[in-house]
């Protein structure tokens, strides 16, 4: 009987297929009617507002927080910029590619699918009777596609958004797929969606990830919201309602307090607060654009948005992402606006604030001074004495010799786990905290130091969490008696450091002091002949036949294309191109000189890889006061010759700049 019982309890699980649909599908059927929740009168309360544009300021968030809805009529005044109405689902398909696979919701179970953009256009074109079935696109993000640029969201969004302002901008800066797979993904990719909705789709009550909020913008079409306040018993309420899976027999509206039924017609801009609740129904097929943002004037309610998350168990594919590492560069970001103390890496120093750019040119110089060999000194024993003091260190770069630069440009500092931070003052005005960010760091600070340090999520770019969780301690302390009265400037406090552009600097440099300017001469067929490339002949590319099946060859006419590209076939491209015989020097009108005096490259033309200009290096000419000038512009090499039967010093120097390469010789 013990064998017996031993082989009953332990027999295999059964595992049920039905091939006609799935459990999913069954529990997800809406049962109560949608058509009475259009009609009926129960939903409305007044919550929300009405604005134009212009009232939209980053004074008016300051001082509210932005917590109700705002409904915008117009688009003036709040600095979007969006597609004709006549753009397209089609004209969709075109900016993001055809094979761009994206999600699709199932209206009747509220489960999603995946189509390419091509099968979805085919879809959303088809009639409305001809439709078997209700899809719904809402979560196509179409940042860093051809999309992006015809998409400008309120000038607001912008000024707040967490990912703009708190996020490394490099590493945005590096992010190159336009999908949101999560792998490629540098940054939280929440910000420009495209919704693509057909009539009759409807998406049931939800909160946006993270406690989000939500810009909003009806290209074409219209959509009915049901909103729901983000009272503590609403959110009870809904949080119960998720948990009982029974979302498709109860219509959270008709449990909720102050459920308001708003609708937004063509061109409506609306703006949906952290934490609300909602639901939307689309009457006639729509097109959407929108986006989601965090931002500092509403942080109790997005964490505790999140927490609603982590105990209803939402996927992490529905989620925030990054949401946690977000909020560890919200402290360092307020902790180095305010009091100039960086707790970044820094390598992030340099790529995010533009914190040792200049030191290491400044570094890279001094060492190469300091390795000099003895030609070098047996140069500047023979050269005429000069006075180094014209080019003294550019102010504020003198370095600690324990952080010195290596050859190799890392300092000893970047190769430390726990490099200290950044410290700095921060002279001026003193800088009021508004109550709700006061109140927002508070929380933020409690919510990090209580995650378990397996789970605390620090990001790469962040060293010596604890350090950085004390000063933000001690910093929100120095400001809790902040007057409200005063936080309400109208201008944010954290904001990145504007870039210096080198690049103009060096140009002006090189245009007064090295290079003849390059004049202005109108295009001509002579010009672009003398500046088009040659074969070699020579090398394997030069030598073989077309392939005839590369997109170049199917285009040529002798292959039966209609010979519109005019382009060589991409095997036979040459791999060693030359110029032809025709080009000159541009400085002293002569073309490639053989059998003179000097070194073969000085007499070689050459071409500048940034300005194109063509000209022999032995044209160029630069004096030793003026190398000694560009000491703190350029990354150099010396490479010194003396010819002492001649006495004659031959300095050959190659200078790399951000916009020009070339070879000098004196």
């Amino acid at each position: 009987k013990s064998m017996d019982f031993y082989l009953i309890s332990y027999k295999p699980r059964r595992r049920y297929h039905d091939d006609g649909i799935s459990d999913d599908e069954i529990e997800g059927k809406r049962t109560f009617d949608l058509e009475e929740k259009l009609r009926s009168e129960r939903f409305t309360s007044d919550r929300v507002k009405r604005m134009e544009g212009k009232d939209l300021t980053f004074e008016y968030i300051q001082r509210g927080g932005l917590r109700d809805p705002i409904i915008f009529e117009k688009p003036d005044g709040l600095g979007i910029k969006m597609p004709d109405p006549d753009f397209s689902v089609n004209d969709v398909k075109i900016f993001v590619g055809s094979r761009r696979m994206i999600d699709v919701m199932d209206v009747s179970t509220q489960k999603g699918i995946e189509m390419s953009m091509a099968q979805w256009r085919r879809y959303y074109e088809t009639p409305p009777s001809q439709r078997d079935k209700l899809y719904n696109v809402i979560s196509l993000e179409f940042s860093h596609t051809k999309l992006e640029n015809l998409v400008q969201r309120p000038t607001s969004v912008d000024i707040i958004d967490w990912v703009d302002n708190m996020w490394p901008r490099h590493l945005k800066e590096r992010q190159r797929d336009s999908t949101n797979s999560i792998t490629d993904m540098q940054y939280p990719k929440v910000q420009k969606y495209c919704l693509m909705s057909v009539q009759g789709c409807y998406t049931d009550f939800h909160i946006d990830f993270g406690g989000s909020s939500v810009w909003y913008h009806i290209l074409r079409g219209g959509k009915v919201f049901w909103l729901i306040p983000p009272t503590p018993q609403n959110l009870e309420l809904y949080e119960d309602w998720v948990l009982s899976g029974k979302q498709g027999d109860i219509f959270l509206g008709d449990k909720a307090q102050d459920c308001q039924r708003i609708e937004l017609k063509q061109g409506y801009t609306f703006m949906i607060p952290s934490g609300w609740i909602h639901a939307v129904y689309t009457p006639v097929d729509t097109l959407v654009f929108g986006g989601n943002f965090l931002h500092s004037f509403n942080i109790p309610m997005q964490l505790n948005i999140y927490s609603i998350e982590d105990r209803t168990r939402v996927p992490a594919k529905f989620r925030y992402p990054f949401y946690y590492e977000m909020c560890w560069y919200v402290l360092e970001r307020y902790l180095f606006s305010l009091t100039n103390t960086s707790y970044l890496t820094p390598d992030f120093q340099k790529h995010s604030l533009g914190i040792g750019h200049l030191r290491r040119a400044f570094s890279v110089l001094r060492v190469g001074l300091q390795t000099l060999n003895c030609s070098v000194k047996c140069l500047l024993f023979l050269a005429p004495p000069l006075n180094l003091s014209v080019c003294p260190p550019p102010p504020g770069l003198t370095r600690d010799p324990s952080a010195c630069e290596s050859v190799n440009g890392h300092t000893q500092r970047e190769d430390e786990e726990e490099a200290p931070p950044t410290r700095g003052s921060k002279p001026g005005v003193k800088v009021h905290l508004t109550p709700f960010e006061l109140e927002g760091l508070w929380n933020l600070l409690g919510k990090l130091e209580s995650l378990p340090s397996q789970k605390n999520c620090v990001p790469a770019g962040i060293h010596n969490a604890p350090a950085l969780l004390h000063d933000i301690r001690a910093l929100l302390k120095e400001h809790a008696n902040d007057i409200p009265k005063l936080s309400y400037t109208g201008k944010p406090i954290v904001k990145w450091p504007t870039r210096v552009r080198r690049t103009r600097h060096i140009q002006s440099h090189l245009s007064a002091t090295v290079v003849t300017p390059r004049p202005q001469k109108p295009a001509s067929s002579m010009s672009v002949l003398r500046r088009r490339r040659v074969r070699c002949k020579r090398c394997e590319a030069c030598v073989r036949t077309e392939c005839g099946d590369c997109n170049f060859c199917r285009d040529m006419k002798k292959f039966g294309g209609p010979g519109k590209l005019k382009q060589t076939c991409v095997l036979r491209q040459c791999l060693a191109p030359g110029l032809p015989l025709s080009v000159v020097c541009e400085l002293c009108g002569e073309g490639n000189q053989e059998g003179g005096e000097g070194p073969v490259f000085a007499l070689t033309l050459m071409e500048c890889s940034n300005c194109a200009q063509i000209a022999h290096p032995a044209c160029l000419k630069v004096t030793p006061d003026t190398l000694l000038k560009l000491y703190f512009t350029f990354k150099f090499q010396l490479h010194l010759t003396h010819q002492s039967s001649r006495n004659l010093i031959r300095i050959q120097t190659r200078m790399t700049t951000h916009n020009h390469f070339f070879v000098v010789v004196l």
